[in-house]
């Protein structure tokens, strides 16, 4: 049985607005992010989800629960079944953003300048998105405090959360599933499944929508970073 995974990226935050590094330090949603949560949930109201995850971060909780609220008053609207309360929801640590050990919290700036210092000349965003597991391992390799990740840690939570979550759907038949992460999350699961289209598009917008299909065990990308129901 096909199980339909819906990455979506959290609203957007305090430390975005700032222009700060946010992997697993947290801030709370703007408005702008709360109501793109809310939009976020009112375009999944035709989907009827069998469970519902976030990554532990606050961010990430807060845009599931906003995004759920959302769908149910949709779908009451439209004279459907409530159905979120029925949905199972669960935050799990896998699906934490990277992190990025003594460039949390920074500036944005001094994680181009940790790039520059990697590579020896800027990167555009393309090419970042192209060498994911070179600037992962740089930064767990050079991080002083010891905490940033490597590529493999990384790529091992995430295929970890798929193969288990997919493979209890499928027992249960298949279904659809509500992720919420975060941007290089999404980016990786992109370049681990679909690497042809790891710039396509360059940038993972907040409460955009990405699909990974799982059937018998095979994974299939959909739309990546969709913001259609943004409006």
């Amino acid at each position: 049985m096909a199980v339909a995974f819906h990455f979506a990226r959290h609203g957007e935050t305090l430390f975005n607005v700032m222009g700060k590094v946010q992997g697993w330090c947290d801030t709370p949603l703007t408005g702008n992010g709360l109501y793109a949560a809310y939009r976020l949930g009112q375009g999944l109201a035709d989907t009827d989800f069998t469970w519902a995850y976030s990554s532990d971060s606050g961010r990430a909780r807060e845009t599931l629960a906003v995004a759920l609220e959302a769908r149910a008053n949709e779908r009451r609207l439209r004279g459907l079944d409530e159905g979120d309360r029925s949905i199972p929801v669960s935050a799990d640590a896998r699906l934490r953003e990277w992190c990025y050990g003594w460039l949390e919290g920074e500036l944005g700036e001094e994680m181009r300048r940790a790039l520059v210092d990697c590579f020896s000349r800027d990167l555009s965003r393309a090419e970042q998105n192209e060498r994911l597991p070179e600037i992962a391992n740089y930064f767990a390799r050079v991080d002083p405090t010891g905490r940033a990740e490597d590529f493999a840690a990384i790529e091992g939570r995430l295929r970890a959360f798929i193969a288990e979550t997919a493979a209890h759907a499928e027992e249960a038949g298949g279904g659809d599933v509500l992720v919420v992460t975060h941007a290089f999350v999404i980016r990786t699961l992109v370049y681990l499944y679909d690497r042809p289209r790891v710039n396509d598009p360059l940038k993972i917008e907040n409460a955009s929508l990405t699909e990974l299909i799982w059937e018998d065990g095979a994974i299939r990308l959909g739309r990546i970073g969709d913001t259609a129901h943004l409006g």
